[in-house]
């Protein structure tokens, strides 16, 4: 993500992640009230997103630095863990694949599809097993996510994406997207075949509709660019996003057919169970 506070920030272009915390504050609240029932004076948050932006709080925390694809904090020392739109990004591509031309699954073969389905089960069952053992018994685990809810198609779920990246003609075997949104079923699936969690709460939602085209463009450029930069430069990067900003009608057109129709926001809460 771009950092600082220039006019492609993420610190000023961030209207798609606020959208989607806004949407599910109010099940987030309801979820804990309704579920969280243990008894202490203390208890422990920790927020797992993938911002750049700064913390609107102070905060001292003792964690490993890495992943949260992975162990980060003592054995049942967090009440509540939450994470918004960060659980999208795999924590890799998916290996032996082929899928030259393209860099992500939208409109591929079924095996790429295939491929990307499983690298996001590997990835939920190492998340949940890293929380399992760091959450005590009875606390929650709260997901927001972006989600399509198809069966393998002809994926539509970064079109978006695919009409910007196509400018750049250079692309060959570059496979950079390493995003993936899950259906309600492969995230009941991921849950259900780790086994340490209970399902509390699951809400698909559709809070992309009111973002016109050219905040579409300016989050997407917030949350691609740099990594465009370091691997094209930032000559072609530049010319890339200032092109897509020509295409400002087929854009808008394609977020109120397609995009808005498609895309939905996924929230679910968790509740580590007991006997383990």
């Amino acid at each position: 993500m771009k950092g600082g506070e220039g006019v492609y920030s993420y610190t000023r272009n961030s209207l798609l992640k606020k959208n989607a915390a806004e949407n599910a504050k109010i099940m987030v609240r309801e979820a804990i009230i309704e579920n969280f029932d243990i008894q202490t004076k203390t208890f422990f948050i920790v927020d797992m997103g993938c911002s750049v932006v700064p913390n609107n709080f102070s905060i001292f925390c003792s964690c490993n630095s890495g992943s949260f694809y992975g162990r980060l904090f003592p054995s049942c020392s967090l009440h509540i863990v939450y994470s918004c739109y960060a659980l999208k990004w795999l924590s890799q591509l998916p290996k032996d694949m082929e899928n030259k031309r393209r860099i992500h699954y939208d409109g591929a073969s079924i095996k790429v599809w295939n491929a990307y389905v499983a690298q996001f089960h590997k990835d939920m069952e190492v998340f949940l097993s890293a929380r399992a053992e760091e959450i005590v018994p009875g606390g929650l685990i709260v997901l927001v996510l972006p989600s399509i809810q198809v069966k393998y198609t002809t994926p539509k779920l970064d079109i978006g994406y695919s009409h910007f990246l196509s400018i750049v003609l250079l692309i060959w075997s570059m496979r950079l997207a390493t995003l993936y949104y899950p259906s309600t079923k492969e995230m009941t699936k991921g849950v259900e075949n780790n086994g340490c969690f209970s399902i509390e709460r699951m809400e698909l939602t559709s809070p992309q509709s009111c973002i016109d085209a050219n905040s579409f463009i300016n989050n997407i450029r917030a949350g691609f660019e740099e990594m465009f930069t370091i691997h094209f430069g930032s000559k072609i990067a530049y010319e890339m996003y200032e092109r897509t900003s020509e295409k400002i009608v087929e854009i808008s057109a394609w977020l109120e057919d397609e995009y808005c129709k498609t895309t939905g926001q996924l929230c679910l809460v968790l509740k580590c169970k007991i006997n383990l």
